[in-house]
């Protein structure tokens, strides 16, 4: 049996296509999906009819990302979201999604636990299987940590954009890495197959190539520089190199306003420092 996943899409279809023909060749029997469908590129609902045709012509299984909690608390219970802030592209994002995709959205699991070949259960969650924002990142304490927590003997999550294979005793924990916007200073698209023995899982992490140009130039035609401030212009050039960009002028920003409130010379000055237009 063989199984594909996918993980940190974050609105890329045209990666999230890429790597829906490599499992399609490679004749993946179940579909895996680690949460952060949408929010960052454009056209959220693309990304979302592409996960609805997968779920029409495969075997699925889906959860929740923290982008997700984050669209879903908006619906809910309002923000104070606005363009020409970071926060604009998550305000973007939730006005392009439709009734329908909330509800499916909505209708997800944190943590999923699955025993597809019936010897080797599997637990599916985001960040960790307590919080969709946990990260666990390679060589952490918190990947030993979970691995001697959960009962399974292999645990699955995405969020870090980071792919990693890690063991601890007969258990493992896999990160297939980031479908859409990358953080390892390559411009692939991250994916990962897992392969059963008969009993357990055998993991690969596979990279994707994709039509990065393609990518960018819709996230700049829909006006997401714009609309999201330094932190569009900071994910177009994170898909152009494959640095997280987003994350380091998320940090600097808050390193120079020393503590106080964040302002939008912060970000200005941030966005200077990373080379970002």
């Amino acid at each position: 049996m063989r199984i594909a996943v996918f993980s940190d899409v974050h609105s890329n279809h045209t990666a999230l296509e890429a790597c829906f023909r490599t499992a399609e060749a490679r004749g993946a029997d179940l579909w895996v999906f680690l949460g952060d469908y949408v929010s960052d590129c454009a056209n959220p609902r693309a990304t979302m009819e592409l996960l609805y045709r997968a779920r029409r012509e495969h075997d699925c299984v889906f959860i929740k990302g923290n982008r997700e909690e984050y669209i879903l608390g908006h619906h809910k219970n309002g923000s104070d979201w606005q363009y020409g802030m970071s926060t604009g592209s998550l305000l973007y994002t939730y006005r392009n999604l439709t009734a329908e995709d909330l509800a499916f959205l909505e209708a997800l699991p944190n943590v999923r636990v699955i025993n597809p070949n019936g010897k080797s259960e599997i637990c599916l969650c985001h960040g960790s299987p307590e919080k969709t924002r946990e990260t666990l990142h390679p060589f952490s304490y918190n990947v030993e940590r979970w691995l001697l927590k959960i009962e399974q003997p292999l645990l699955m999550s995405g969020h870090t954009h980071r792919p990693l294979v890690a063991r601890n005793g007969e258990k493992t924990y896999v990160n297939p890495g980031a479908v859409g916007i990358q953080a390892t200073e390559t411009v692939t698209a991250k994916m990962a197959f897992l392969e059963s023995d008969g009993r357990g899982w055998q993991p690969e992490l596979v990279e994707v190539p994709y039509d990065v140009a393609a990518a960018v130039a819709e996230l700049e035609q829909c006006g997401l520089p714009e609309l999201a401030g330094v932190w569009g212009r900071a994910i177009a050039k994170q898909l152009r190199e494959g640095k997280n960009y987003s994350l380091f002028c998320v940090e600097r920003a808050a390193e120079l306003a020393a503590g106080g409130p964040v302002l939008l010379e912060h970000w200005a000055q941030a966005a200077r420092d990373f080379g970002i237009d």
